[in-house]
């Protein structure tokens, strides 16, 4: 019979020697503490560098908000105020003006077709109210061959201007009309905005 032969435990072992860590460099302990607090002093820094500025441009937009419905307010406000005088200088006073300045408007016309046309007579129609005041106007420049014709069919504020080809229309009345109807659409279109928000 053979034997095995075994390994003998009961004998004491060399002990191993475990390398031993060296002590750490009191200079690396301090450069290391102080790279990491001046790291988190750094992020405190910017963490609260956002957080101001998250504020102040929260307190901006607040602040536009608020300038704007001021604004928007203030504008609305106006018109409103603004709205009935409009509407009285369009109804009264701008036919008024008008009325007053169609018998020269008519005759600077009828002299601008004389000069390009100085070979023909011009000839003016006009609704016959009209009529007075364009010989007045006529009278005091009677250097000027013109001819005035009455045409029921044009309003007060409507002449018909020929020289030859040329023919120039005024049309005070349908200016007047024009700009009624573009106020009475600018304060609707106000007033709804308004309305609506």
């Amino acid at each position: 019979m053979t034997r095995f032969r075994l390994e003998d435990f009961s004998a004491p072992r060399p002990a191993k020697t475990v390398a031993q860590p060296e002590p750490p460099d009191a200079q690396d302990v301090r450069l290391k503490a102080f790279e990491e607090g001046y790291k988190a002093g750094w992020d405190d820094a910017a963490a609260a560098e956002d957080a101001a500025r998250a504020r102040i441009t929260a307190d901006f937009a607040k602040t536009l908000q608020e300038m704007s419905f001021s604004y928007h307010e203030a504008r609305a406000h106006m018109l409103g105020a603004l709205g009935p005088l409009l509407t009285t200088m369009v109804e009264r006073v701008m036919p008024q003006i008008a009325a007053a300045g169609f018998a020269r408007t008519v005759v600077e016309t009828a002299m601008q077709l004389a000069e390009t046309q100085a070979d023909r007579p011009v000839r003016i129609r006009v609704c016959p109210e009209n009529r007075p005041a364009l010989e007045d106007v006529i009278a005091a420049d009677p250097g000027l061959p013109l001819d005035i014709v009455d045409d029921a069919t044009l309003g007060p504020g409507q002449a018909l201007v020929a020289a030859g080809t040329a023919e120039s229309e005024i049309d005070i009345d349908g200016m007047l009309s024009a700009i009624r109807t573009a106020l009475d659409d600018f304060l609707t279109t106000q007033k709804e905005s308004r309305t609506h928000g």
